[in-house]
């Protein structure tokens, strides 16, 4: 039989769902494909079909959800799903072993929005322990490309997840979950294959889609809780000298969430932070005070972010003062809210037009003295010899290790160092492109949701910095020896061969 005769066999109900020569971008427009056919699967039945229909094609398939990554990593080119349908969670009971009742678990579609988790949560009692800075994601989104969240006291993001349900190769059904996993295997439901193994769970809970199709994450949630924030503004050299003498450090141990924000522009001699401390208040019960309202408002509407692109098109060298003033207007005395308010750190304004690449090195305040005053120097020299500005404040965050394999911080503790750009200035990718191979040679991984295309040359530094990265990739032939979740990000960057 045909090719084209094969095209004409699908059955109507995939027909029905899915649609041609279609444009997908992810958020801000830099990473576009046209796959062969674009599909809304509403239930899981329906990505089983899709995924038997792409093997009998000899196809790939790729899931997609908020197109909130930088990366290529949701890239792909044959048969993509857009799985926005799969939106739903609920509370995960039945097939718990008995040790694990005392715990709360939430089962999660694919596809629902962090944003809509978090309203759901809050209407059983519970809360996600921690969060990365933006809700806008979904779940799997997030947790495929390696969000990470902030605090070291705290778990990093693939480590409230306690299981995987994936749709594998043949449309075969499989749940994943750590060796002493929390699913009692007499309980399980049998038409779902059980895997109960380190090494699978920790490859698959970072995985870029590369193991199959996800289709429900179960995540040990927490009561819900109040956090206390507060936020003051300090000069660089003081905050150096805080790192440097242990003090910023001590902080940070002694806080459950700690972060900062740095202008790299010096103005009146000195560099501006922001530094911010959160911590959880178990005597709240409702929200006092808040955020700068004037800060809210202006990070919620687009057209001052287009505002913002045509005068740093115009009048660049006004970037520095601009960020001074956002850093002014972050200060915040004392504000308490539910936890996932206070987690969110950005406006809606930067789901299209922030983009970043960001770095994760290991939490030594030496190298981050280094590195900080490394972008202060390079900042200087980008002005000087191109006029090319960054647009944004720099933003360091300190995260727990995490257990999966391609985590970033699989290392030990570590620190982030976050590069933002704003979408469409003038040298906006050049600039990023530049900063990979600066930070990559210092030692710094680059974030796999962020522009990260430079490891695309950098394979054996990925094999020298991840050091379970091998029985990552044997799990991943094991799992997809077909090749079907397969895409060019996953292969160039060196972690699986094209078969």
């Amino acid at each position: 039989m045909s090719d084209a005769l094969n095209f004409i066999s699908m059955s109507d109900r995939l027909k029905d769902l899915s649609k041609t020569r279609y444009r997908w971008s992810n958020i801000t427009g830099h990473v576009t494909a046209t796959p062969l056919r674009y599909f809304y699967p509403e239930e899981v039945a329906d990505i089983q079909a899709i995924i038997k229909e792409a093997e009998r094609k000899k196809l790939r398939v790729r899931a997609v959800g908020s197109g909130h990554s930088f990366s290529e990593a949701a890239k792909g080119t044959d048969f993509v799903m857009d799985i926005k349908e799969l939106r739903d969670a609920h509370e995960y009971i039945n097939p718990l072993k008995e040790e694990r009742k005392r715990n709360r678990y939430v089962c999660a579609d694919a596809g629902i929005t962090i944003r809509r988790l978090n309203k759901l949560l809050d209407k059983m009692g519970l809360a996600l322990e921690n969060m990365g800075a933006v809700d806008f994601q979904t779940i799997s989104g997030a947790l495929m490309t390696g969000t990470h969240g902030t605090g070291i006291k705290k778990p990093a993001f693939p480590d409230i997840v306690e299981s995987l349900r994936i749709v594998s190769t043949g449309g075969e059904l499989i749940q994943i979950e750590p060796t002493n996993g929390i699913t009692d295997p007499a309980k399980h439901d049998h038409s779902v294959r059980l895997i109960q193994d380190d090494d699978y769970f920790y490859s698959t809970v970072v995985s870029f889609g590369a193991m199959g199709i996800v289709y429900q994450i179960i995540i040990q949630a927490v009561p819900k809780f109040f956090i206390h924030e507060h936020r003051y503004l300090d000069q660089w050299s003081n905050v150096k000298k805080q790192l440097l003498n242990g003090e910023f450090m001590k902080m940070v141990d002694e806080n459950d969430f700690v972060a900062f924000r740095i202008n790299p522009y010096k103005i009146k001699g000195d560099h501006l932070a922001s530094i911010v401390k959160q911590n959880v208040d178990p005597t709240a019960t409702r929200r006092k005070g808040r955020r700068n309202i004037i800060a809210s408002i202006f990070g919620n509407h687009e057209a001052v972010f287009e505002n913002l692109v045509k005068t740093d098109t115009l009048r660049p060298k006004t970037v520095r003062k601009k960020i001074q003033l956002s850093l002014c207007m972050t200060k915040v005395k004392s504000y308490t809210d539910r936890s996932f308010k206070i987690l969110y750190q950005s406006g809606a304004a930067s789901l299209r037009y922030g983009i970043s690449s960001e770095f994760a090195f290991h939490a030594d305040p030496n190298k981050i003295v280094e590195v900080l005053e490394y972008i202060f120097a390079r900042t200087v020299e980008y002005e000087d010899y191109a006029e090319i500005y960054h647009p944004a404040y720099l933003a360091i965050r300190f995260v727990k290790q995490s257990k999966a394999y391609l985590s970033s911080c699989n290392r030990g503790v570590t620190v982030y160092i976050d590069i933002p750009t704003i979408y469409s200035t003038i040298g906006y990718l050049s600039f990023l492109e530049r900063y990979q191979d600066d930070m990559i040679d210092k030692g710094g991984i680059p974030h796999w949701g962020k522009v990260n295309n430079k490891l695309y040359h950098r394979i054996d530094f990925i094999y020298s910095e991840f050091p379970n990265v091998q029985k990552w990739t044997k799990v991943q032939k094991e799992m997809d020896p077909k090749g079907t979740f397969l895409n060019d990000f996953i292969v160039n960057m060196g972690l699986a061969e094209k078969p």
